[in-house]
């Protein structure tokens, strides 16, 4: 897998990761050698769960720029060094299930009603 750190003024590319609604990894380590010993086992199930181009590539960021991106405040905000992947190009349900991935666009949704319950001092809705 080819990584490609999101550079911190780049908040644009967040934008289309959620618009594309982009397999999502949150909390993941890529930079420690088990971490790219994981990345590399991960490539080979997603090759055998259809994943089909020549080469993978993980777009990686860091929970500050998550924050200064979306206005991520209090207990909504994450760890300036929480690391999120995203893997674009790669679309399976089933698959993101069982690795415990999610879809870009639903992490963008759940903290706007987060942070939207924290600015009015009320219980997120999610319905």
């Amino acid at each position: 897998m080819k990584l490609i750190k999101v550079p911190n003024d780049k908040m644009e590319m967040l934008e289309e990761f959620c618009k594309n609604s982009m397999f999502t990894f949150e909390g993941i380590d890529v930079e420690s050698k088990e971490g790219q010993e994981g990345l590399a086992l991960f490539e080979d199930e997603a090759r055998k769960a259809g994943y089909k181009k020549d080469e993978m590539i993980g777009y990686y960021f860091k929970g500050k720029l998550m924050n200064e991106a979306y206005q991520l405040t209090n207990d909504n905000a994450y760890q300036d060094d929480f690391t999120f992947l995203v893997i674009p190009d790669f679309y399976n349900p089933m698959f993101k299930l069982a690795v415990g991935a999610r879809w870009f666009d639903d992490i963008v949704a759940n903290n706007s009603i987060r942070q939207n319950a924290i600015k009015g001092d009320i219980e997120p809705d999610y319905n």
